[in-house]
């Protein structure tokens, strides 16, 4: 039984790891707290790979990830990418949270900050 439960912390250790490495170039835009547990928002912005039966080619995306983390290590994430006109490649930096909020499910969104008129997309 120890043994077992060794096992499942060693594995939980690794898999926090891994997120923890797999979010390092994402940008954190929302942080909430409830109690041990925090849940944030998080974007990646850039040049992805999609599906070889959509393209064989990368093509430029917003990337936002909701992770949970208990007393600051990963847990769990969710995920939903959107696809960004191609003309965003060329100055991903000024691609802002704002822009394209509304293509994200609520639970992703950054809310109520979006102007309308600042998007130059």
């Amino acid at each position: 039984m120890r043994t077992f439960l060794l096992l499942l912390l060693f594995v939980a250790a690794v898999r926090a790891l891994y997120l923890e490495a797999w979010l390092g170039d994402t940008l954190r835009i929302l942080r909430e707290r409830r109690g041990w547990i925090g849940i944030e928002v998080r974007r990646r912005v850039g040049m992805r790979k999609i599906p070889a039966h959509l393209s064989e080619f990368p093509a430029p995306r917003e990337e936002r990830i909701r992770v949970w983390r208990l007393f600051g290590v990963p847990l769990w994430h969710d995920e939903v990418s959107v696809a960004l006109p191609e003309r965003a490649c060329e100055c991903f930096a000024e691609v802002a949270p704002q822009d394209f909020d509304r293509q994200f499910p609520a639970w992703l969104q950054v809310g109520g900050r979006a102007n309308s008129e600042s998007t130059q997309w």
